[in-house]
């Protein structure tokens, strides 16, 4: 056996493929007993999947495609439609062992390989289909080929890799630009990189991403670039700019998104970083190029708008990497285990859905069982991969179990409204369709669009349309792409969650009665108030659209109907 430069007789290749497998087959059965019905985004992308094409209304076709080549095998269930995601992420972290081999040795690849699998948003990703799960596999494989083709090895093989993923990469998310702007740092700062690129190897690796990528272009400019608008709009530049409020609740999210303690040795790692262009600093240097520029774009994005915690998703590969190789080769440092620690329990302290006592109990378990390894492995900095790996670990064990728990353990652990949007959509469904039925309604219409996508996927058996008014007079989402009009108007089965909008919605009907409602029990809140998904029912005729412009809004301003009662929390004590 051939050992890279510091690497131990270990098969580490073999240790890490086998534990991935054992997490992949236990995701995939996790997938297959979980109860969790999808969520709207899910629904969303199955639906484009039922018609392939080279792009949709907010994203490009990567995650149609793969869900359409497994559903039209395997079917339109739940577990058929998430089941790429584990998949695709034990892929990605194949692609990450064999990087941190590669770059520094086998210990580095397989802590950075199970460092990724197991990281937080990874755990999530594993059990839901979304672009960041499917674009992910994508950018670890570019990152491998492209250091095969900075290294010299490879060749054409890795010029091509390289092209596929980026274009394959774009294909999934618009995200993989991030990469590219990686690739122009490593141009600026690193002389391999630019031989490596600046060649007939580089020009053939860019010209295959860029035919991959071209039909997907074409498509856009075929449909007034629908989706670039949309992820344009995503932004929201436009309103109050300059908020830096933003700029630390986005960092705090990302201590959910790769980890507290992988982020706080990022973090940590960036200051104590040499400044040599050679040897394993130069490795690092490389690393986070494809770092840096994510986080620091997105960071600006949560200061100018919003930002959420996933946006960053794509600076964990190279992350995953760079704090292994960081840690495993780091002397001993008693400072950096306290601080760690310190910063640990503090960070769990703002946990969401979490009572003060569960936070401050969880927070001293974590931070004591930091400090009690620390004497163990005499403040190694090694260690603190394993406790994070062994941390992460059983937090996955912990979704697992919350995903399978009834809807009273749930409740008892206050974990109902995290929950929410995977529940009742099958038994609204149930309701809402056949009431649609037995009065004989030519179309059911909604006034939200995780409604419809919930009602469309699991009414897909259905025989009457089902649409979703335009809130803003033209289409603002996937949802809304069919218009309400002739001979569907006749008889409408109007199926409102939002009390604001119903005397908006009557507005623009002949007639608009109640005819009932829907309320399907999610659980309760963690004040004990019951959480439900609660629509009021209309039969409606006489659709006649109005002119959506400020007079028409501004006459409704302050009108609801049938708001939900309040429900005061169980701290509030009753009047005498």
């Amino acid at each position: 056996m051939i050992h890279t430069p510091g690497e131990s007789a270990t098969d580490w290749r073999r240790i890490t493929y086998l534990a991935l497998m054992i997490l992949l087959v236990l995701r995939v059965l996790l997938l297959a007993v979980s109860p969790l019905n999808l969520y709207a985004d899910e629904a969303q992308y199955w639906r484009w999947g039922e018609t392939l094409d080279w792009g949709y209304y907010s994203k490009p076709p990567m995650i149609a495609w793969v869900i359409h080549a497994v559903t039209s095998v395997l079917g339109n269930s739940e577990w058929a439609v998430r089941l790429p995601a584990p998949f695709l992420h034990t892929a990605g972290a194949v692609f990450l062992f064999h990087l941190g081999r590669a770059m520094y040795d086998g210990r580095t690849g397989m802590l950075a390989a199970l460092g990724y699998a197991l990281m937080p948003a990874v755990i999530l990703s594993s059990g839901v289909i979304s672009t960041d799960g499917v674009l992910m596999p994508f950018w670890c494989a570019a990152l491998f080929c492209f250091w095969r083709l900075r290294a010299g090895q490879g060749g054409w093989a890795s010029a091509a890799g390289l092209g596929l993923a980026i274009g394959a990469g774009l294909l999934s998310k618009y995200a993989m630009i991030y990469f590219l702007i990686g690739i122009a740092l490593t141009l600026l700062i690193d002389r391999d990189s630019r031989r490596a690129l600046v060649s007939w190897h580089g020009l053939a690796a860019f010209a295959l991403a860029a035919l991959v990528f071209a039909p997907h272009i074409a498509w856009n400019a075929a449909h007034g670039f629908e989706t670039v608008s949309h992820t344009v709009d995503n932004a929201n530049l436009g309103g109050d700019l300059i908020n830096p409020e933003n700029a630390l609740t986005f960092l705090v999210d990302q201590l959910g998104v790769f980890g507290p303690i992988s982020f706080l040795a990022l973090v940590f790692g960036l200051f104590v970083i040499r400044s040599q262009d050679e040897g394993l600093m130069g490795r690092d240097r490389w690393l986070l190029c494809f770092i840096l520029p994510v986080l620091a774009i997105i960071l600006g994005q949560a200061v100018l708008s919003r930002a959420n915690a996933n946006w960053a998703a794509t600076a964990y590969p190279a992350a995953s990497v760079l704090v292994a190789a960081w840690l495993v080769r780091a002397r001993a440092n008693r400072a950096l285990w306290f601080i760690v620690a310190g910063l640990t329990f503090v960070v769990l302290q703002f946990v969401p859905d979490l009572s003060v006592w569960v936070r401050l109990g969880l927070g001293l378990l974590v931070g004591c069982g930091l400090l009690l390894l620390a004497t163990f492995v005499k403040y190694r900095p090694s260690g603190l991969l394993w406790f994070s790996i062994g941390l992460h670990g059983i937090l996955a064990l912990s979704f697992a179990v919350i995903s399978m728990l009834p809807l009273q353990s749930s409740t008892a652990l206050g974990l109902d409204n995290a929950l929410k949007r995977t529940r009742g959509w099958d038994q609204a469904a149930k309701d809402v369709f056949a009431i649609a039925q037995s009065v004989g309604a030519t179309a059911v219409l909604v006034d939200e669009r995780e409604v419809w996508h919930g009602l469309d996927y699991y009414g897909r058996d259905r025989t009457v349309p089902l649409l979703s008014w335009r809130r803003y007079g033209v289409p603002k989402s996937f949802s809304e792409a069919q218009p309400l009009a002739a001979p569907l108007d006749q008889r409408v089965l109007v199926v409102s969650i939002h009390p604001g909008m119903r005397p908006m919605l009557r507005s623009e009907f002949g007639t608009f009665e109640r005819t009932g409602e829907i309320s399907v029990p999610l659980g309760k809140r963690s004040n004990g108030c019951p959480l439900a998904r609660t629509f009021v029912l209309y039969l409606a005729s006489g659709f006649e659209p109005q002119t959506h412009d400020a007079a028409w809004e501004n006459a409704f301003k302050g009108q609801t109907e049938f708001p939900p009662a309040p429900c005061p929390a169980k701290s509030e004590t009753p009047d005498p």
